[in-house]
Order: C-alpha cells, then sequence, then structure tokens
C-alpha cells in the first residue's frame, strides 16, 4: 500500500468581486450618496424641536399665571368675607396681590367682586404671558373664588 500525502488545502480568500467603482463605493457606503442627509435632517427636526420647546414654556407660564390668579381670588375673598368689610374689599386685594406678586406673568388682569348679605364671590381673568409668536394667539385665564360672609352669632 502506498500511503499519499493529502492534498494541500488552501485557505479562501475572500474578495470583492469584480464591480465597477461606483458600484464597490455604494457596497461600501463611504458616505457620497448621503451628502447633505443631516442638512435635511435638521432643516425638518429644528422647528419641530424648537416647537415642542416653546410649547412647554407656554404651558409653564400658562399654568403660573393660572395660578396667581386663583391665588388673587383667594387672596380677595379672604379680605371681602371678614364682618362688615366694604364692598370692593375683595377687588382690590385681589389686584393688590396681583401687584405684589404676579408681575408680567398675568397680561391684562381683571379682579370683580360678587357680593350678597351671605357670600362674597372673587374672579380673576386675563391671559397668559404669551410665548409662541403667532398673531392672534392668547390664553385665557379665569378663576374664582367663593365663600360665605362673617357674621357674629351667639
Amino acid at each position: 500500500m502506498h500511503l499519499s500525502t493529502p492534498p494541500t488545502v488552501r485557505p479562501r480568500i475572500l474578495r470583492w468581486p469584480d464591480l465597477s467603482a461606483r458600484v464597490r463605493r455604494r457596497v461600501r457606503g463611504d458616505g457620497r450618496r448621503d451628502r447633505g442627509a443631516v442638512s435635511l435632517e435638521l432643516a425638518i427636526l429644528f422647528p419641530v424641536v424648537l416647537a415642542l420647546t416653546l410649547g412647554a414654556v407656554q404651558a409653564g407660564l400658562w399654568f403660573s399665571a393660572r395660578n396667581m390668579c386663583q391665588a388673587a381670588a383667594e387672596a380677595g375673598v379672604r379680605a371681602g368675607k371678614v364682618l362688615g368689610a366694604p364692598t370692593g374689599t375683595g377687588a382690590a386685594a385681589g389686584r393688590a396681590y396681583l401687584a405684589d406678586v404676579a408681575g408680567t406673568l398675568v397680561v391684562a388682569p381683571n379682579v370683580t367682586e360678587a357680593r350678597t348679605p351671605a357670600a362674597v364671590d372673587v374672579s380673576c381673568t386675563g391671559q397668559a404671558q404669551n410665548v409662541i409668536p403667532l398673531p392672534g394667539f392668547s390664553i385665557a385665564v379665569i378663576q374664582s373664588a367663593h365663600a360665605g360672609v362673617e357674621r357674629f352669632t351667639q
């Protein structure tokens, strides 16, 4: 018996197929086909991100203005429900509160008081500060508070 040496197995080397340079660039992905893609993405996404950011700030300003109006109405009710308080005391106290605390958060505030012999009702209306520059865009704020007038009983 004759023993022969096994045939030598050469490792196979993977090579690019013989493609044209244009197709080879496309397969390799050297980025030449994607020129301007980042600019296009930014041009589309930047207004969306800006609108979301301004919308979040606008929502925060609306919430703050709403809280200021509610606090002004409650301050007006506290002042107006005191035994023997004259008419208009609640509205004056609400306006004073807004002037001291709110600053420019509530645009064009209006504090009104409605009084009956047994109750006082103070309401505050206005607009939230506008951040989004759209003509005719305004967010109304309306808050009110109600309480019974103090009375002396034995």
